[in-house]
């Protein structure tokens, strides 16, 4: 009985994002294949794993770089959007790449097409409407040293 009751529940989706930096306190963005914009690099969280271990498989997976750690920033709770399903969204920070690291980045060719790291101001410009909400908050959480609860970016 209490194993039907736990299968009935509600499932959301969680997302997890990541903003890494150079030392010029630049950020970094990918392109994907399949959106029209830029994005944080991070990805879907899958299932039975940790939203951190996510951020750090995304970060491996998609630039090819091995961070051992990254800081918890947000968590950003999303309503249904286009008949995606609600979501949570957590914001990490990866830290400052230094000039090693970044020559080491490798991009897959299939899902990350280009990456770039830019000011915070263009990163906006290129990011989605709705990304740019939850990176803005990130961005002033990381520069204050704090972590924010977030709903739909505000």
């Amino acid at each position: 009985m209490i194993d039907e009751h736990y299968r009935n529940l509600p499932k959301k989706r969680m997302g997890v994002g990541v903003l890494i930096f150079n030392n010029k306190e630049e950020v970094l963005i990918v392109k994907t294949s399949y959106k029209d914009h830029w994005s944080m690099v991070g990805g879907v969280v899958d299932e039975d794993e940790s939203p951190r271990s996510a951020c750090k498989r995304e970060i491996k997976e998609e630039i090819g770089i091995d961070l051992k750690e990254v800081k918890f920033l947000s968590i950003d709770y999303r309503p249904d959007y286009k008949n995606r399903g609600e979501s949570l969204q957590f914001i990490f920070s990866g830290g400052i790449l230094n000039d090693e690291e970044i020559k080491n980045i490798k991009l897959d060719g299939k899902e990350v097409i280009d990456y770039k790291f830019v000011k915070f101001d263009e990163a906006l410009q290129l990011l989605s409407e709705k990304s740019s909400l939850g990176f803005t908050k990130s961005f002033e959480a990381l520069k204050n040293n704090i972590a924010v609860y977030l709903e739909d970016g505000k």
